[in-house]
């Protein structure tokens, strides 16, 4: 009853509003997308399936965006936007980044599979191998079959074959290596961004005689001062002030690190660091008029300690002997 004593004009309201909503309802069920296009791979961009429906990838950052940015134009403005240092790379370049990718997601399928304990398990026995400096073959010739043994006697043999789904070859502990040593930078980078700090570099030779250069950074996080190894790379060219200006100044544009936030520079007294002119410290300078060159403190002390008695020489022979033995021992 109640439908006749609605009046007429509310009624044709809601037959409009009703037929209205239908013709809404059939607009949306007939929109159409663009669909993928092997070109958009010149833009970096694959495709993907969401929800059944092809949706596009960035090649570089692996970025699955919205069905309706599958235009050339919203494409290459990613492209632009994100990432300017590849503009105008050859077709090429996107197809090898793409190979990566593939070859990325599947290595990171393989890892889904092994259990979440075993992985942990697996890191923290490079975790170890790494702090003792052990070779990484350790692991699977020597703990695993120790760890097999003492949880088969305590716990018996079930959970002693549970042990053995730990990955823990040669191969295997150099990756996880490899992977907590990346992610400390990232952790590094990711706090010094942003934030004053001061760089200490020196060369240094090894046993086969090729030179390092090594960088620490000293800088302010959450009021307290952070002094860490920056980096610590092979000088394969030479080792004059433009060389070694050249891996520092690579190493910052990388990691995008600002010039400008650089306040210190401490390095020895050495022609290819300390020159004011064509030096190391110089051509820092030049990026960072704010930074501060000191003299290394310790190259100073060496130097001082070449005129002392003979007697004072010996001891301080025996004092660097023994920093040396524990320096060069795990702790």
């Amino acid at each position: 009853m109640k439908r006749f004593l609605i009046p007429s004009s509310s009624l044709s309201e809601q037959s409009e509003v009703s037929v209205s909503s239908e013709k809404k309802e059939d607009g949306k069920r007939k929109t159409k997308y663009r669909k993928y296009d092997d070109r958009y791979l010149d833009y970096g961009f694959t495709c993907v399936q969401v929800n059944n429906e092809e949706c596009p990838q960035c090649v570089i950052c692996l970025k699955v965006l919205a069905l309706e940015s599958m235009l050339p134009s919203k494409l290459k403005c990613h492209l632009e936007s994100l990432h300017p240092n590849v503009v105008g790379k050859p077709r090429e370049f996107f197809q090898r980044k793409l190979t990566e990718a593939k070859l990325q997601k599947t290595t990171f399928s393989k890892q889904a599979k092994v259990n979440s304990n075993a992985l942990l398990s697996s890191y923290k026995v490079a975790y170890r191998v790494a702090q003792c400096k052990k070779t990484h073959s350790i692991a699977e010739e020597l703990i695993l079959p120790a760890a097999v043994d003492m949880v088969t006697i305590m716990l018996g043999e079930d959970a002693g074959k549970q042990r053995l789904k730990v990955p823990l070859s040669n191969n295997t502990i150099s990756q996880r290596i490899i992977d907590m040593a990346d992610d400390i930078n990232d952790q590094l980078i990711c706090n010094l961004k942003g934030k004053d700090f001061a760089l200490q570099l020196d060369e240094a030779t090894d046993n086969q005689k090729d030179t390092h250069l090594i960088c620490y950074v000293r800088f302010v996080n959450e009021k307290k001062i952070v002094e860490e190894l920056l980096f610590c790379t092979e000088m394969k060219g030479g080792t004059t002030g433009q060389d070694l200006f050249a891996v520092v100044d690579d190493f910052m544009v990388q990691n995008q690190i600002d010039w400008e936030r650089c306040v210190g520079v401490c390095t020895d007294g050495g022609h290819s660091m300390a020159g004011c002119y064509q030096g190391h410290q110089a051509r820092i300078r030049s990026k960072a008029p704010n930074a501060i060159w000191t003299h290394c403190i310790i190259h100073r002390e060496a130097l001082a300690a070449g005129n002392l008695s003979e007697e004072l020489h010996n001891i301080l022979k025996i004092v660097t002997k023994v920093i040396h033995f524990i320096k060069t021992r795990p702790m």
